[in-house]
């Protein structure tokens, strides 16, 4: 009988295809946004204000941001669970924290000092925190 198992991980198994996919979507599409200062303003102002989303109303009925934050927030939410930031709530309404996944189940999530009052500043937090990170990530390119 033949053995059709592989030493070497496939491209498959290695998610190659996604890779390159995502990282060709992030330079062509992500980063000359957040490479320009004003646009990059624009973001983070319209991520302060609504940090979830404007509601839904009878014009539009779901939750909106504008097409260029929307990207952003889709490449931002990309990726696996390890070292993904999340919002932990430790007393509500008064004590919003920012937790940090090991990509493990069933192993505690790291929370940070940080303190925030309002689950929409935590989330904006993070939303900063992903864009210094995904800049750092593509420094020099």
């Amino acid at each position: 009988m033949a053995d059709y198992s592989y030493k070497d991980p496939s491209n498959v198994s290695l998610n190659k295809g996604h890779k390159h996919t995502d990282d060709f979507i992030t330079k062509k599409y992500i980063l000359p946004m957040l490479r320009d200062p004003q646009k990059l303003k624009e973001l983070i102002d319209e991520h302060r204000a609504t940090p979830f989303g404007r509601a839904a109303t009878g014009k539009h009925g779901v939750v909106q941001h504008s097409q260029d934050l929307q990207t952003l927030l889709d490449k931002l939410r990309r990726g696996g669970l390890n070292g993904k930031l999340l919002i932990i709530c430790v007393k509500l309404h008064e004590d919003y924290r920012i937790g940090i996944s090991t990509g493990v189940r069933g192993q505690p999530v790291e929370i940070t000092e940080d303190s925030f009052s309002s689950q929409e500043a935590c989330e904006h937090a993070i939303f900063l925190k992903r864009i210094n990170k995904l800049l750092e990530d593509y420094i020099g390119e």
